[in-house]
């Protein structure tokens, strides 16, 4: 499992907003750019707020980023902002941000692997994933969400369960 531990972000509130950015690269591009992404993070500002912000790397595939002001929200040229400069950063260091509409799961191998929704119905239909096989979903927003383990899942738990007529898990 590549679950984020539970102390991830101890800093920031169950409400800040989180942004969860899949990407793909080598190890060491990845790790390239999420020291950018850290120094941007220092001064990233929201209509001249900073922005009380963290960052991890989850399983060399996705970018986490929590932010939040104090007594107020991030404006939408404070998300454009962080969303330029990661997209700027990951051009600099050769890394791809792939979509939020592929699914991302678990591989036999231990890696994150990604597939089209289509692709991965023909996954499941040749048996390749399973009610067992751990789904991420990059669509969460808080870190709330994260924490209560919404991030991760096995598939048969997940949102995508209804999407791929998968049975609930039982229990």
């Amino acid at each position: 499992m590549h679950r984020p531990p539970k102390n991830l972000f101890a800093d920031r509130s169950d409400q800040a907003r989180l942004w969860v950015i899949p990407l793909d690269g080598t190890r060491t591009d990845l790790q390239n750019l999420f020291a950018q992404v850290q120094h941007f993070l220092a001064g990233w500002t929201s209509h001249g707020r900073a922005v009380q912000s963290s960052a991890t790397l989850n399983a060399n595939r996705f970018l986490l980023v929590a932010g939040e002001i104090a007594g107020g929200t991030i404006s939408g040229c404070g998300i454009d902002s962080l969303m330029n400069a990661v997209e700027k950063i990951a051009k600099n260091h050769r890394c791809q941000i792939l979509s939020s509409m592929f699914i991302y799961y678990q591989a036999a191998h231990g890696g994150i692997e990604y597939a089209s929704r289509g692709q991965f119905r023909k996954m499941i239909a040749q048996d390749l994933v399973s009610q067992e096989t751990n789904v991420f979903n990059p669509g969460i927003h808080t870190l709330d969400a994260l924490r209560a383990g919404e991030f991760e899942r096995p598939l048969a738990d997940s949102v995508y369960a209804r999407m791929f007529r998968i049975p609930m898990a039982s229990g």
